[in-house]
């Protein structure tokens, strides 16, 4: 029996007698209620073996109820989770707890109520888009692909060509008898392959599990996986856990996108799970993106996958709007090729202009002195999320209407940042009689039509055109090169590639601070290039994906106590640790792929000893109340320290 807590003590198998009532019911895989200690309180648990004979010789208390006739949790989805949870020094049940939704009685009766009838497959297979016909997948195999960006435009809809090379593929497996899981990192991405696999007809054969479809749903869909039918799975990061029947391939779409970072503990990046998964089920696995993530060429320089082959594509023109200026002149933020561009392309389509920031303002400042004003609760930075509104603060939100500058008491702001609002309003006046349209975070839109118009919009908020873009102006890149991030160089070329593959082939892209090394890798299509040679300098620092990380936080003693404690390792490094503005201490360690199962079992233990050295809580109590010492493998923020 596995309980369904977070107190990581408890992260073991319970044995628990089964009473004569319910012998018929509980089975492997069962979700039942058991008493804890005394049994006045109880837990949910899940069945995990059955065993005529005991192994504990102490007295065994009895299976309350059975809350599910389902058997919710199959053998091998236990295996992944205990095998995710052992890697990343966490909980079997935190996994399980990413993969089996909330159960809904009404549903599950009007499900169970149907007679299970599989969808047999006989349709025909979609063909591949012609650069892909090199490709073939033999089943257990790892491919890593490089794709070209080219739309794919039939019957009246466009779509990307990695969109139809999903369906195809998945189609195959359908033939075979086979269900494919397909994980992409943004609900527009989900949406695309649906409506490709409706077109394809392969409607009776999907399901989805991603948080856009209502709780209920979700569990339909949970339930329809349990079954013995070959199905075409999509979702986002939590699909890389659902349950499969029979799976023959698993698919990750930019496994670089952060979306992919799971923010719940284990914190098992789905790039991981992915590959945790390949190994115990032995299915294909395909990482597939415009631009290669560091960790997957890590795994094609070690020969662990192997480079797909490919076709080349008519692809846009690249223009670098800031490669010809003289020294000492700075670029303007829409240069004079970009306007004369983005006027031509009118006549031909709808152009996409993108730039960093949504809102009106991002950045304000003193108009007297020039100094950045800050918030004056938190000293965040402020903004204007519109024209007319008052600054507010982009940390904690709050209004600050009366703001007064603390160097020179001066109370008028300036804007020194333009956002998509101030934007489209100085191309509107640019463009009189031209439809501005804002695609950010507060307006979502998916998809716009074949009709001429400026689209601005944010990083990964541009809707897909109708046909594709006519051309593409790709603003703000000193800006996005300039975050203090670690991975900023690799975001943005990854952000920019993405955005350049919804243009059309004969289009122009114009991009405006992208400097020398990001700017020669767009117009050589060399994303593979830059990521080897990106890899190859973090191999010579052993800073990530070279090596791993392990986060440790919590008081500065338990977090010292903990570093000093791990295990001799060759190569270890610890950094820290550094105090935090929670008021906790966190320390960076660095070490080798080979020592990972060696440094999480050591972690896992100084978590469940900070766990039961405190006073032992109830069992209502909060798991965060709990954990003192948090512990995040393959910490993507290691920025802060």
């Amino acid at each position: 029996m596995l309980l369904d807590t977070s107190l990581p003590q408890l992260d073991h198998v319970f044995e628990y007698r089964i009473p004569e009532a319910l012998k018929g019911e509980v089975r492997v895989g069962s979700k039942v209620s058991v008493p804890l200690r005394s049994g006045a309180r109880f837990s949910d648990a899940y069945v995990t073996a059955i065993s005529e004979k005991p192994e504990f010789t102490g007295d065994l208390q009895f299976i309350e109820n059975v809350i599910s006739p389902v058997t919710l949790l199959k053998p091998d989805t236990l295996q992944l989770a205990r095998k995710i949870a052992d890697r990343q020094a966490g909980s079997a049940m935190d996994v399980l707890r990413l993969i089996i939704p909330a159960r809904y009685v009404r549903a599950e009766k009007a499900f169970l109520a149907e007679p299970f009838k599989p969808n047999d497959f006989s349709g025909d297979i979609p063909s591949k888009p012609e650069e892909f016909n090199p490709l073939h997948i033999p089943f257990g195999s790892r491919f890593a692909l490089k794709v070209p960006p080219r739309l794919e435009v039939s019957s009246g809809l466009t779509s990307s060509n990695w969109v139809k090379l999903f369906v195809a593929l998945a189609a195959e497996q359908l033939a075979k008898g086979f269900s494919t899981v397909i994980a992409v990192p943004d609900f527009r991405d989900i949406e695309k392959l649906e409506q490709a696999c409706v077109v394809a007809g392969l409607e009776k054969h999907f399901i989805r599990v991603d948080a856009k479809l209502s709780g209920q749903q979700r569990y339909v869909n949970y339930l329809r996986s349990l079954t013995q039918e070959p199905l075409i799975i999509l979702g986002n990061r939590s699909a890389t856990l659902a349950p499969a029947h029979n799976l023959g391939l698993l698919v990750v779409w930019d496994d670089g996108d952060h979306n992919f970072e799971e923010p719940l503990g284990p914190y098992a990046h789905a790039r991981d799970v992915s590959l945790v998964r390949q190994s115990l089920s032995g299915c294909s696995l395909l990482f597939a993106s415009h631009t290669r993530s560091l960790e997957t060429q890590r795994l094609v320089k070690l020969g662990f996958f192997t480079e797909a082959p490919v076709d080349e594509v008519a692809q846009p023109e690249i223009v670098l709007t800031d490669a010809n200026l003289e020294e000492g002149t700075s670029p303007s933020r829409i240069p004079g090729a970009a306007w004369l561009g983005a006027k031509k392309a009118l006549e031909r389509g709808p152009v996409l202009v993108q730039v960093a920031s949504p809102g009106f303002s991002p950045a304000l400042v003193c108009s007297a002195c020039k100094e950045r004003a800050t918030c004056a609760s938190c000293h965040g930075p402020l903004h204007l999320a519109h024209r007319n509104s008052s600054p507010s603060c982009r940390w904690c939100g709050n209004l600050n209407a009366a703001w007064t500058c603390d160097g020179c008491a001066g109370t008028q702001l300036r804007p020194i940042a333009a956002g998509t609002e101030r934007t489209s309003d100085e191309i509107g006046r640019a463009f009189p009689g031209v439809k501005v349209i804002v695609a950010d975070g507060q307006h979502i839109i998916t998809s716009v039509p074949e009709q001429p118009a400026i689209i601005v919009a944010t990083p990964g908020a541009e809707p897909l055109a109708e046909g594709g873009y006519a051309a593409i102006l790709l603003l703000d890149g000193e800006r996005l090169r300039g975050r203090e991030a670690f991975r900023v160089d690799e975001d943005v070329l990854r952000n920019w590639s993405n955005t350049i593959a919804l243009a059309k082939s004969d289009a122009t892209v114009f991009i405006n601070g992208a400097g020398q090394v990001l700017g020669q890798t767009l117009l050589e299509s060399a994303q593979v290039r830059w990521a080897a040679h990106e890899l190859a300098d973090r191999m010579e620092l052993h800073l990530p994906p070279a090596v791993r990380v392990v986060s440790v936080s919590g008081s500065v003693e338990m977090v010292r106590t903990t570093c000093d404690e791990i295990p001799p390792l060759a190569g270890h490094r610890v950094l820290g640790p550094v105090s935090q503005v929670d008021g906790s201490s966190r320390a960076l360690i660095f070490f080798e792929y080979k020592d990972g199962e060696k440094l999480a079992t050591n972690l896992r233990a100084a978590v469940i000893s900070s766990a039961t050295r405190s006073k032992k809580p109830s069992y209502s109590d909060r798991a965060a109340r709990v954990l003192r010492l948090r512990v995040r493998f393959d910490d993507p923020d290691i920025d802060s320290l």
